[in-house]
C-alpha cells in the first residue's frame, strides 16, 4: 500500500490526536497520579523504542548514515517525551511542548516524505507515521494530564538545550552536505526545505573554508522560533488556572505517587 497525500489515510492520520487524546484524557483524568504517571512511562518507552527500532533498520541496512544522529527536531522529540514522561523532567517537556508539538504535528501534515516509500508498512514508513504520532501525544499528554508543570525557569533552560543542539547542527549540516555530499538538513537550518519561511532565504551562503552558513536564514529563522515556542509555553498555563500551586517532583525526589 503506497502512501498519498490528503487521501483518507493521511486525513485520517492528521485527525488521530484529536482522537486519541480525548480518549486518553477522559479515561485517565480522574484516575490517580500513579495511574496517570505509569501510562505515561509506557507512552515515553514506545516512543524511544520507535526511534531505536528506525535507526537500528537504517544500520543495518546501509551501515552509518548521518540520518542516525537524533539531531532532527522529531528525531531528538521522541527522546525527549522519554524522558519528560518517564523522569517527569520540566526541562525535557518544556521542549517538547513548546518545539517538538508543534514540528510533529507539522509533520502529520506535510508528510509528503511518505510517498518515496514503496509502502507505508516498511519499518521507515511506519517509524514516521508512530514516531511523529507519538511525540503529539506525549507532548499533549504531559501537560493536559497533569503530569509536568512547565515554570519559566525550566523554559529558558529548554532554549538552552535546543541552542546546544543547534550550534552541532549547524556544523554538521554543512560537513555533511557540502563535504561528504549527504542530503542533511538538521533543524531545518541548513536551508528552506520542508520549512515555511522559505521568504527568508535570501542572500547566498557565506563560505569559510569546508564551512558554508546563510546567516540571515539562520538568524531571523532562530529569532522567529524563538517567539513561536515562549507564545506556545505560555499556552501551558491555561491548564493550570486552577491549580496554581501545582509542583512538578521528578523520580529523583521523595514523593508518594
Amino acid at each position: 500500500m503506497k502512501f498519498e497525500m490528503w487521501s483518507i489515510w493521511h486525513i485520517l492520520f492528521i485527525l488521530s490526536p484529536f482522537i486519541i487524546m480525548p480518549i486518553l484524557y477522559f479515561s485517565l483524568k480522574n484516575k490517580s497520579y500513579k495511574t496517570r504517571y505509569i501510562v505515561g512511562v509506557v507512552i515515553g518507552v514506545i516512543s524511544l523504542a520507535i526511534l531505536i527500532i528506525r535507526n537500528v533498520d537504517i544500520y543495518l541496512s546501509h551501515g552509518f548514515d548521518p540520518e542516525i544522529i537524533p539531531l532532527q527536531v522529531c528525531h531528538f522529540g521522541n527522546i525527549m517525551v522519554f524522558i519528560s514522561l518517564v523522569f517527569r523532567s520540566k526541562i525535557a517537556t518544556s521542549i517538547l511542548w513548546s518545539l517538538n508539538l508543534l514540528a510533529a504535528f507539522s509533520s502529520l501534515i506535510v508528510a509528503d516524505a511518505l510517498e518515496g516509500y514503496q509502502t507505508i508498512f516498511c519499518i521507515r514508513a511506519q517509524a514516521y507515521i508512530w514516531g511523529h504520532l507519538f511525540i503529539v501525544i506525549g507532548a499533549l499528554y504531559s501537560v493536559c494530564l497533569k503530569i509536568v508543570r512547565i515554570d519559566f525557569k525550566s523554559f529558558l533552560w529548554g532554549i538552552l538545550v535546543i541552542i546546544l543542539l543547534l550550534i552541532p547542527s549547524i556544523i554538521l549540516n554543512s560537513y555533511f552536505n557540502d563535504v561528504l555530499g549527504y542530503n542533511i538538513n538538521y533543524f531545518y537550518i541548513y536551508d528552506s526545505r520542508g520549512v515555511p519561511f522559505e521568504f527568508l532565504y535570501i542572500g547566498d551562503r557565506a563560505k569559510y573554508g569546508w564551512f558554508t552558513i546563510n546567516w540571515i536564514y539562520t538568524l531571523s529563522l532562530s529569532a522567529i522560533f524563538g517567539v513561536i515556542l515562549y507564545g506556545i509555553y505560555n499556552i501551558q498555563k491555561l491548564f493550570y488556572l486552577k491549580d496554581k500551586d501545582y509542583k512538578t517532583y521528578n523520580i529523583f525526589q521523595k514523593k508518594n505517587i
